[in-house]
């Protein structure tokens, strides 16, 4: 009896359950559910992914070396006495231009010249002597040996007379060559000896241009081979030719030092700046190139993917030369294949794209 209410009070409760979930629609909402996360797939399936996308086209490739360098001057010496003394005068400005053999700093040699003077003296009465010997050795008045001890002692005379001068002309410094002088460090009165800086002067109307390059080019880069460069704070290209190059490598950076030439009529560029060198060492016309972002390197082989009917095809490529933006396309691709260059981590073989922006 027990039992048989048990089950009529289930049947009772089952049956409220049913009735509920039908008056709420309970069954239709979880299809429709479903419907809805069914078609919210479909339709995602069916999106397409924003691209960037790039032509490929043929365009003249520059196989080319680039590097950084210092511009130094032609020549650049420190302008600096031979020997001490007080400075007697100045001949030059700051910053003046000079020529060689100009005459720029004079020391006192008031002494030296009261040396040459004696000595000069000297001179004049041995070789008056010599003359009077000379007429008494005829007449065998003087023996040789006397004749012989008078020139030598004329001939030491002249020597001293030659040092003093060297001597004197170590108080006058002249320019070893023509530039512009820089800064002057001394003034007149002042004393200077053989450490003291009188003034810089620089020969900048050429300009050399010292730069490193991979051991790689060794054989790329000789004599004679042309350059082209820029400095810091100027847009214009300007252009020179190697005229030196170590015969040895830097074991420390495997590199090889190059030194170039370059015109600097203007004086527009100044020793010191830093350069930014191109050496151009071929040129091939026709390249296919293609921005390097396009590329996915997988193990030994590299792969892009195209844009054909508004679905993305995966490509097997050989590259060739890599510039600083682009790579050169050997085999895979033809002029006119459209390459994906963003979204390629997000694309996989088929799937529909769709072109934002050509680059």
């Amino acid at each position: 009896m027990k039992i048989g209410k048990m089950v009529a009070i289930g049947l009772i409760v089952l049956l409220a359950v049913l009735f509920w979930a039908y008056q709420n629609n309970f069954w239709k909402k979880e299809n429709t559910e479903q419907a809805n996360l069914a078609k919210s797939a479909t339709q995602q399936q069916n999106l397409s992914t924003p691209i960037k996308a790039h032509v490929v086209t043929s365009e003249t490739l520059e196989d080319k070396i680039t590097s950084v360098g210092s511009v130094v001057a032609n020549e650049e010496v420190q302008l600096i006495c031979e020997t001490a003394g007080k400075i007697q005068r100045i001949y030059f400005e700051e910053g003046s231009l000079v020529m060689k053999g100009q005459l720029l700093v004079e020391l006192n040699d008031a002494d030296l010249q009261a040396q040459v003077r004696k000595a000069q003296i000297r001179k004049e009465l041995l070789e008056k002597k010599r003359e009077r010997d000379l007429k008494l050795y005829a007449k065998k008045g003087v023996s040789e040996e006397e004749m012989e001890a008078l020139q030598a002692d004329l001939d030491g005379t002249k020597a001293e007379i030659e040092v003093i001068k060297a001597q004197i002309d170590k108080t006058k410094l002249k320019a070893p060559f023509g530039g512009k002088v820089g800064l002057r460090y001394v003034s007149e009165g002042s004393f200077t000896n053989t450490n003291t800086k009188v003034a810089d002067l620089i020969d900048y109307s050429r300009i050399k241009v010292d730069f490193s390059i991979p051991e790689k080019y060794m054989n790329a880069v000789a004599k004679g081979t042309k350059i082209s460069f820029t400095v810091a704070g100027q847009d214009r290209i300007y252009t020179g030719t190697v005229f030196a190059v170590e015969p040895k490598i830097e074991a420390s950076t495997r590199s090889i030092k190059i030194r170039a030439i370059a015109e600097n009529t203007d004086n527009k560029i100044l020793p010191g700046a830093f350069a930014n060198i191109q050496i151009i060492l071929n040129q091939i016309p026709n390249a296919r190139l293609i921005p390097s972002q396009a590329i996915i390197p997988e193990m030994d082989k590299k792969v892009v993917f195209l844009v054909k009917n508004g679905k993305a095809e995966r490509v097997e490529i050989r590259t060739g030369i890599r510039t600083e933006n682009k790579v050169q396309v050997l085999e895979g691709l033809n002029l006119g294949d459209t390459v994906i260059t963003s979204g390629i981590l997000q694309i996989s073989k088929g799937s529909k794209v769709n072109i934002s922006e050509m680059e």
